[in-house]
C-alpha cells in the first residue's frame, strides 16, 4: 500500500497538472500530461506522464521524455516549497497510517482533543522584553499589536505530544527544542493546526502539524472576506498588511478561500523563480487579481521589505495589482527584471 503522505501530496498537485486522473487505486495509477517536458505540443489530449505504485511507493515515469524518478524528486522539480513541507511531514509521520475515507480521497484524520492547547504555552505578548524570542520578534519588526497571535513553546515536541499523544516518539525525542508557534485558528477562534519556526541552523526551520483535516490557512480568525483581502505566502508576512491570510505551502488552498473576487494574491518578489511564475499564471488564468511587484522593492518578501525601510507596503501592493491581459503583460516584464 502506498504511503498516505505520498498520496496526499500527489492529490495536492492535481489542480496544477493537466488531465490529472486516477486510472486505478489498487495498484495506484495516476495519469497526466507530463509537466517536465510539456508532453505533446500538437495534441492537447495526449497524457503520457504516470505516477505508478512500485514497492509501496509512488514512482514517476513519462513515455514521451523518458523522465523517471521517485515521487519526492518529482515533487521537488515541481514545487520546492511544497517539497520542503512534504519532507517535514514525512519526518513527523506517525508509525501507523490513518484510515482512508470510503471514497479514498482523504488521507488524514481529524484529531479530537479537549480544552485549548494554546493555554499550555505563552503568547509572545506575555514574554519579557529581554526574552530571546521577544528580541527575535522585535528584530523582525513584527507590529506589537500582533504579538498576541504568536506563541512560544520552550519544549515544542513535549507540547505537541500533550495535544496528539505520541506524535513524536517519546523514546526518540532526545533533546527537545524551543519554537515560535503560529496557530491556525478558524472563524470561531478554534485551533486546527500550527506552523512552528525552529532556530537550530542544522534543523528543520518550519514544521507544520495539523490537528484537523482542513486547508492550511493562517488568519481565518481575523480576516474579513466581505472586503478586499490579501493572500500572502507566510504567516509573519500577513501581520504587516491589512486584512490578510497566509497559505502555508502557497499552493492547494485557494479553493477554500471565501469570496475569491475580493482577493489579491501577493507572492514573494522573486522574478527568476519559475514556481512563482506558475502560481501567478494560475491566478491570472482564474481571472483573479495579483500583485506584480515593481523592480525596486527592497526585499523578496513583505517582512524583508519592511526591515529594509519600506513603510508603505499596503499602498505599493494596491498600486501594482493587476488582472487579465494587463497582469499577463506585467508578469512578462517582471520576469526580465
Amino acid at each position: 500500500m502506498v504511503d498516505y503522505v505520498d498520496l496526499h501530496y500527489a492529490s495536492m498537485l492535481s489542480s496544477r497538472l493537466e488531465r490529472f486522473k486516477f486510472v486505478s487505486r489498487n495498484p495506484i495509477k495516476i495519469n497526466m500530461r507530463c509537466p517536465l517536458c510539456g508532453d505533446s505540443q500538437t495534441s492537447k489530449t495526449k497524457a503520457r506522464g504516470w505516477l505508478l505504485e512500485r514497492n509501496n511507493a509512488l514512482y514517476y515515469y513519462c513515455h514521451n521524455c523518458n523522465a523517471s524518478r521517485g515521487f519526492s524528486y518529482f515533487l521537488k522539480d515541481l514545487d520546492s516549497l511544497l517539497y520542503n513541507e512534504y519532507v517535514a511531514e514525512r519526518f513527523l509521520k506517525e508509525k501507523k497510517d490513518p484510515p482512508k475515507t470510503e471514497d479514498g480521497k482523504k488521507f488524514a484524520t481529524a484529531t479530537k482533543f479537549s480544552g485549548d492547547p494554546l493555554k499550555k504555552i505563552k503568547k509572545v505578548s506575555q514574554l519579557k522584553p529581554d526574552h530571546p524570542i521577544k528580541k527575535y520578534i522585535t528584530k523582525r519588526q513584527i507590529p506589537s499589536e500582533n504579538h498576541y497571535k504568536l506563541y512560544y513553546a520552550p519544549k515544542f515536541k513535549e507540547w505537541i505530544n500533550s495535544v496528539i499523544p505520541n506524535k513524536f516518539d517519546p523514546k526518540k525525542i532526545g533533546k527537545d527544542e524551543p519554537r515560535l508557534v503560529m496557530p491556525f485558528l478558524d472563524e470561531n477562534k478554534k485551533i486546527f493546526g500550527v506552523s512552528a519556526r525552529g532556530f537550530d541552523p542544522n534543523g528543520i526551520r518550519y514544521i507544520t502539524i495539523m490537528f484537523d483535516d482542513r486547508p492550511k490557512i493562517f488568519g481565518l480568525d481575523t480576516v474579513n472576506f466581505d472586503e478586499t483581502y490579501l493572500v500572502v505566502e507566510g504567516a509573519i508576512d500577513s501581520m504587516f498588511v491589512k486584512n490578510a491570510v497566509a497559505m502555508a505551502g502557497a499552493e492547494g488552498n485557494s479553493k477554500a478561500l471565501q469570496k475569491p473576487e475580493n482577493a489579491i494574491f501577493v507572492f514573494d518578489s522573486e522574478p527568476r523563480n519559475k514556481e512563482i511564475h506558475k502560481r501567478i499564471e494560475k491566478v491570472i488564468s482564474n481571472g483573479q487579481r495579483v500583485c506584480i511587484w515593481p523592480s525596486d522593492v527592497p526585499g523578496k518578501d513583505i517582512n524583508e521589505m519592511i526591515m529594509n525601510g519600506m513603510a508603505n507596503v499596503d499602498e505599493v501592493i494596491r498600486e501594482n495589482t493587476y488582472r487579465g491581459l494587463e497582469a499577463t503583460l506585467k508578469l512578462s516584464e517582471w520576469k526580465k527584471v
